[in-house]
């Protein structure tokens, strides 16, 4: 079965943990509040692409991030390896519009850890390993 690596990031803001929605027409987690992530390109690092999940899906930059969670997860057409990364965002952020073929948001709010139980019942490795760190399983 394929593999796809991927890193998820828990930013924290002036208001909170960043949230974001992710659009209706998602085959996995449609509508869901959750974490935002991106899956790793060529010989990029974890930390490089934490760094761009903040860059690139949510218009901003981090001033910090580390590593916190590992989770290994069967899907039904591959095995996802998604590392979760903390952060500190260094400017609110600002949603990009979406381009083909990669995962965009549809809105993001401010919150706290326990907002990721929905999207952690609903299947998402990343909600269930951050609540897991925070000692919040659902």
């Amino acid at each position: 079965m394929p593999r796809k690596r991927s890193v998820a990031l828990a930013a924290w803001g002036e208001e909170g943990l960043l949230l974001v929605l992710r659009p209706e027409d998602d085959p996995e987690f449609g509508g869901v509040w959750g974490l935002p992530a991106v899956s790793l390109e060529g010989e990029e690092t974890l930390e490089e692409a934490a760094f761009r999940v903040a860059r690139e899906k949510l218009g901003t930059a981090l001033a910090q991030a580390k590593p916190l969670a590992f989770g290994v997860e069967d899907r039904p057409r591959y095995t996802l390896e998604l590392w979760v990364f903390e952060g500190r965002l260094a400017a609110p952020p600002k949603l990009p519009e979406p381009k083909p073929g990669k995962t965009y948001y549809a809105a993001f709010r401010y919150g706290h850890p326990e907002d990721l139980k929905e999207a952690a019942l609903r299947g998402s490795l990343c909600s269930r390993l951050y609540l897991a760190v925070k000692g919040l399983c659902p």
